[in-house]
C-alpha cells in the first residue's frame, strides 16, 4: 500500500471518548466507599465495570467537552449493582 492510500484515523479519532466510562468510574468509586464491607478484594473490579459499561449506551464527545446527553445517577447506579451481582454470582475471579 502506498503512503498516499494509508489513513491516519488517530487525528480524527483521538478526542473522541464515551463518557459513560468515566461515569461508571466515578459512580463505582462511591459505592465502594459506601459498602466497604462487601470484600472488595473478592469481587473483580475490572468485570463489574465491563459489565455495567455494556448495559448502557455509549454516549460520545470530544474529549474536554460536555455531552449532549447524560444518563441518570440512577441508571448508573443500577448498571453498577448489576455487574455486582453478576460477579457475585459467577465468581470466576475470586481471590481464594
Amino acid at each position: 500500500m502506498s503512503q498516499s492510500n494509508i489513513v491516519h484515523i488517530e487525528k480524527w479519532t483521538s478526542k473522541v471518548v464515551n463518557s459513560v466510562e468515566e461515569d461508571i468510574r466515578n459512580e463505582l468509586k462511591n459505592i465502594i466507599q459506601e459498602n466497604p464491607a462487601w470484600g472488595w478484594e473478592q469481587i473483580s473490579i475490572q468485570d463489574v465495570f465491563a459489565y455495567a459499561l455494556n448495559q448502557l449506551p455509549p454516549i460520545y464527545s470530544e474529549k474536554g467537552k460536555k455531552p449532549d446527553y447524560l444518563l441518570s445517577i440512577e441508571e448508573i447506579r443500577n448498571a453498577v449493582f448489576a455487574g455486582i451481582k453478576k460477579v457475585e454470582g459467577n465468581p470466576i475471579h475470586y481471590v481464594k
